[in-house]
């Protein structure tokens, strides 16, 4: 009896020193499982669609790998963050040393951009990483389940990703009455070069969520293991979608100077006067539930001025 009333005096008393290691969840993700404190309060995150899932949740973290650009922080984020956060750099390298001196205990990292990083940054605290960059939409909408138990808010996460199922479905019903048997095409274009979203990126994907067909398609024994598809005008022709979405990241792009030339002037989103120009920080590197639903507003407004010409 009383080694039994010791051994519980003891746990009572490791549990008041940490009352988070009792509390601990394991959160499996695509490194393997890692051991996260529930109810993280100091949150690191290294890609925007981390971002988008944190602001949906209206948690606030304390460092953001931003670009070194706070204005990437945009206003359907900004509004529920503020600017109690701290730039920790790049999303491709973000800054180690800044990241630490934040004291996380929880860092979010993407697959593709910090897999050879993980180690080091699970020395500094708990590290789940998510395919956010490989990813499509569906796959950005799983991932609030990960995030929102890693967060310790699982039926918040649950709650919210149900409201945006029921929005985006609503959304999908009024684009669908223009978008059956129409293709759209994302691309996004710098000074150097174009480069088209395919099917299976995010945007490619949610097009067609929306029921947009795509006529991008790989050439015999190709697969497309890229999302991001550098494209030539004569590649462009040969896609040929019936409405061309693009992103300029400069003004002029490289697609500016195409104005005149045949093949560009015979496109058909040309000649009938659709193609449209879309914010492309929101659309090439968000993800996630409001990017998604930002989205379906700017597609709404494109199916609009699509119906008019008709």
């Amino acid at each position: 009896m009383i080694c039994r009333r010791f051994f519980l005096s003891f746990a009572a008393s490791l549990l008041a020193l940490n009352p988070l290691s009792a509390l601990a969840a394991d959160i499996k993700h695509e490194l393997g499982t890692t051991t996260v404190p529930d109810m993280p309060q100091r949150v690191v995150v290294l890609e925007f669609s981390f971002v988008d899932a944190l602001a949906a949740l209206g948690v606030v973290p304390v460092g953001i790998a931003d670009d070194n650009k706070r204005e990437n922080i945009i206003p359907a984020y900004a509004t529920i963050f503020g600017e109690n956060w701290k730039s920790v750099g790049t999303r491709k390298t973000p800054s180690l040393e800044v990241i630490a001196s934040l004291q996380p205990d929880l860092i979010i990292a993407d697959k593709t951009r910090h897999e050879a990083a993980y180690d080091t940054l699970s020395q500094i605290a708990p590290t789940i990483v998510l395919d956010s960059l490989g990813g499509d939409y569906h796959a950005a909408v799983d991932q609030m389940s990960v995030i929102g138990a890693a967060l310790g808010q699982p039926g918040e996460a649950a709650q919210r990703v149900a409201e945006h199922k029921e929005k985006m479905a609503g959304y999908a019903q009024e684009i669908s009455k223009v978008s059956e048997g129409v293709s759209a095409q994302f691309g996004v274009a710098n000074a150097k070069g174009l480069w088209l979203h395919s099917p299976v990126s995010y945007n490619g994907s949610l097009l067609k969520m929306f029921g947009f067909s795509s006529t991008m398609t790989p050439s015999e024994g190709e697969v497309y293991e890229t999302n991001y598809v550098p494209t030539t005008l004569e590649q462009l022709s040969v896609v040929n979608p019936d409405i061309l979405i693009l992103g300029k990241y400069v003004d002029p792009a490289f697609t500016d100077g195409w104005a005149g030339e045949t093949l560009y002037e015979g496109l058909a989103a040309v000649k009938n006067d659709n193609v449209f120009y879309v914010t492309a920080h929101n659309w090439s590197r968000l993800r996630g539930l409001l990017a998604a639903e930002l989205t379906a507003q700017d597609l709404l407004e494109i199916i609009s001025e699509t119906s008019a010409k008709k």
